[in-house]
């Protein structure tokens, strides 16, 4: 959207910009005479003057008018065309193939689109398992193990409840940010890591001395009811409490007994991938059982250890990604050097768009190991995301100097390479195009090696580097973009119709060629129609629907559709199509919103979204004269354009501006004088940036003057109106200096 919006920016003022009466109709030739008796909302306002670009945003939708969309509730809208058509026929084709027999009574499956809010996705847990074995009988004693709590982490969830055997629910919304309830337990008064020698022996008498055969020693216990308590000791302090039962009995019942069962665990597997223990990790308990079954014979308790976060998040990452990162940041503030932990953090928070994290734990991982190339390149991930191109291209170029760099990662950093001067100010497209092609060059053989993951890693960038191409072609210049830029997108489908249709791949992969054929679509008007794109990319959404259980990938995924529908926007534009774009507009509103939930949005990002939202603001105040509406549009608009860097960089101050300037017009219609003359007197300063920079005519400052102008007269503010009204006469009689 970003160029495209751009596109509409340049040149966007021309001396003495028509008056506008704000009022729901279409502007007269002369202002209307102002009657007195009206009603103060209805009186027009014909001096309050908008820039010829942002008018023109208003009359290029030549549709019927429809109803006021406002944006508390896009989920609900109801269109006589555009996207949301498209979405409902995915939705429903979705839902047909996912059809039981009849009789059958699985419930309706949950579409993630905004015709049906994914903060009710079904969360409920796989019913408890009961396999312990029957001749197990009823354990009739109990094991008191207390706890000492320990202040909550921002990390993993406390409400999520599961037994041993059975998988944890999945949070029913991101805005449930999980957190980890730490309580280490401690046995008859006895705490691993903190009591010493000295004072257990004080407190259950002298032990008897053991030495296992791994050398540890101890003292043990003979207590009723239990066979046999063991107590490891380290330089003086308790290392660890063994506890082993008298007689088998249930793990659930043990658990139970215990007020540990609504805890996630882990379990522990033997060389032959059989079960022998669970771990509850906020607890630091072991519960040893029987090989292959839910028998307990044993409890130990030991000091808490980074290593079950770990191995849970692991475990958990793909359907419950929220309480993965509470688990590795926890593992991490218990070691703040597990590799591994940093790791898998990256990767989470990279996916999850948490940018400024990402990187704090990206610059952890590398000096924890310096030499890891994945860490590298995915540093380089991150600071491509926040818009530092030229620190990407030195880590990706920093990899691609190593010694006997394997054949998939050289196919990875010729891809890396291709993405950073797309993303360089000014872009290369064609040092990116040749990137693209050695990419292309080295993962092709790599399709049939006989490692499954290599297959799957030289495939995305295969697919990344037929789409970059097309994309680099699309914005540079190049001659027969129309005959060209098809091949790379058919070459791109080819290499996703060669995946299984049954494979989970199939659908993320669907994705990323929508989303990379709409930005193609975005950045040229040759080669590929938008709306055939749109229609695959809601269904490909769809189809993630029965594949997707975790609910912030879900918004992940909301986030990817809105971008791609964004590109549509810009495409429809850049072709002259601006019907229904009020409905389109906020439909991608819709998604983009829920999408960056959890997200650390970037200056890009920021941007782009303002402008959207802008574009809806200002169709609702001149297709339809909702003022109150558009505020409401606004109102999100400004958080997302405060302090944003990428307006100075590319060189837009004076577009943002006219854009306040423009807002504030609806702000006084509303009555929020205030609000408006803050706008207004911050665009003014904004534009006067620009026509210094000679980035703006000074002639465009009559517009905002001349609004200020009209404001402090309503106000009664003769001396400050009469001032602006000077102000925008010397401003209309400037001399064209903008080169």
């Amino acid at each position: 959207m970003q160029r495209c919006l751009r596109a509409l920016f340049v040149h966007f003022l021309v001396a003495g910009a028509a008056a506008v009466v704000l009022t729901g109709s279409a502007p007269s030739a002369e202002p209307p005479a102002r009657d007195t008796k009206a009603t103060k909302n209805t009186i027009p306002r014909p001096l309050l003057r908008l820039p010829e670009w942002i008018e023109s945003i208003g009359g290029r939708d030549k549709s019927p008018a429809k109803p006021a969309v406002p944006p508390e509730a896009p989920s609900t809208t109801v269109l006589t065309g555009g996207w949301t058509e498209l979405a409902d026929e995915a939705a429903a084709k979705a839902e047909g193939s996912a059809k039981e027999p009849a009789g059958d009574s699985t419930p309706a499956k949950t579409t993630l689109g905004p015709e049906t809010s994914v903060l009710t996705a079904d969360a409920d847990a796989p019913p408890e398992s009961t396999d312990a074995p029957a001749e197990v009988a009823p354990q009739k004693t109990r094991i008191a193990v207390e706890s000492r709590p320990v202040p909550a982490k921002d990390s993993a969830p406390a409400d999520t409840a599961a037994s041993p055997a059975a998988a944890p629910p999945v949070p029913r919304s991101p805005a449930e940010a999980p957190t980890l309830a730490i309580d280490p337990a401690s046995f008859r008064g006895v705490l691993p890591g903190k009591t010493t020698r000295e004072e257990i022996e004080t407190s259950w008498g002298p032990g008897e001395a053991f030495i296992r055969e791994d050398d540890v020693k101890g003292l043990f216990w003979t207590v009723e009811p239990f066979e046999r308590i063991e107590v490891t000791l380290d330089d003086g302090v308790v290392d660890s409490i063994r506890i082993k039962l008298a007689e088998p009995v249930a793990l659930k019942q043990l658990a139970t007994q215990m007020e540990i069962a609504d805890l996630r665990t882990v379990s522990i597997l033997d060389e032959n991938g059989v079960s022998i223990g669970e771990v509850f990790p906020e607890r630091g308990v072991v519960i040893s059982v029987k090989p292959g079954t839910q028998t307990a014979l044993a409890v130990l308790l030991e000091p808490l250890d980074p290593e079950p976060f770990v191995l849970r998040a692991e475990g958990e990452i793909d359907h419950a990604s929220a309480s993965a990162v509470a688990d590795l940041q926890y593992a991490i503030e218990i070691d703040p050097r597990h590799v591994r932990a940093h790791r898998l953090l990256l990767a989470l928070l990279s996916e999850q768009g948490r940018w400024e994290q990402a990187l704090a734990i990206a610059e952890a991982a590398e000096k924890l190991d310096s030499v890891d190339i994945w860490t590298q390149l995915e540093h380089a991930d991150v600071l491509l995301a926040l818009g530092r191109a030229d620190d990407a291209r030195k880590k990706v170029e920093a990899v691609r100097g190593l010694d006997s760099v394997p054949p998939l990662v050289t196919a990875q950093t010729a891809r890396m390479l291709g993405r950073v001067e797309l993303a360089a100010e000014p872009a290369d497209y064609q040092k990116s195009v040749t990137h693209f092609e050695e990419a292309i060059r080295k993962a092709t053989p790599l399709g049939t090696h006989q490692s499954k993951a290599i297959q799957k890693a030289a495939r995305e960038v295969l697919l990344d580097a037929h789409l970059g191409t097309a994309l680099a072609i699309a914005r540079g210049t190049w001659q027969q973009k129309g005959r060209v830029i098809p091949k790379w997108i058919a070459r791109s489908e080819g290499l996703v119709g060669d995946v299984d249709a049954d494979s989970p791949d199939r659908a993320r992969l669907e994705l990323e060629l929508c989303r990379g054929a709409l930005a193609v679509a975005a950045s040229s008007a040759e080669g590929v129609e938008s709306l055939p794109w749109v229609k695959r990319l809601l269904e490909s959404r769809e189809k993630l629907d029965d594949q997707v259980q975790d609910s912030w990938r879900r918004r992940q995924i909301d986030w990817e559709v809105g971008l791609g529908l964004a590109d549509a926007i810009e495409a429809s534009l850049k072709r002259g199509d601006a019907s229904d774009m009020l409905e389109n507009a906020t439909l991608t509103a819709a998604y983009l919103e829920r999408g960056a939930e959890q997200r650390e949005l970037t200056d890009t990002d920021r941007r782009r979204m303002g402008d959207l939202l802008f574009r809806i603001g200002i169709l609702h105040s001149l297709q339809q004269g909702a003022h109150a509406t558009a505020v409401t549009w606004f109102d999100k608009v400004v958080p997302l354009w405060d302090d944003n860097s990428t307006f100075k960089t590319q060189g837009d101050v004076g577009r943002l501006g006219e854009s306040f300037v423009s807002m504030a017009i609806s702000y006084w219609q509303v009555e929020r004088r205030d609000d408006a003359l803050t706008l207004s007197r911050r665009g003014v300063d904004f534009m006067v940036e620009a026509v210094d920079l000679q980035q703006l005519e000074e002639r465009s400052l009559a517009v905002p003057y001349g609004n200020l102008s009209t404001m402090y007269a309503e106000q009664g503010n003769d001396e400050q109106s009469t001032t602006y009204a000077e102000m925008a006469s010397r401003a209309e009689a400037a001399e064209t200096r903008l080169r």
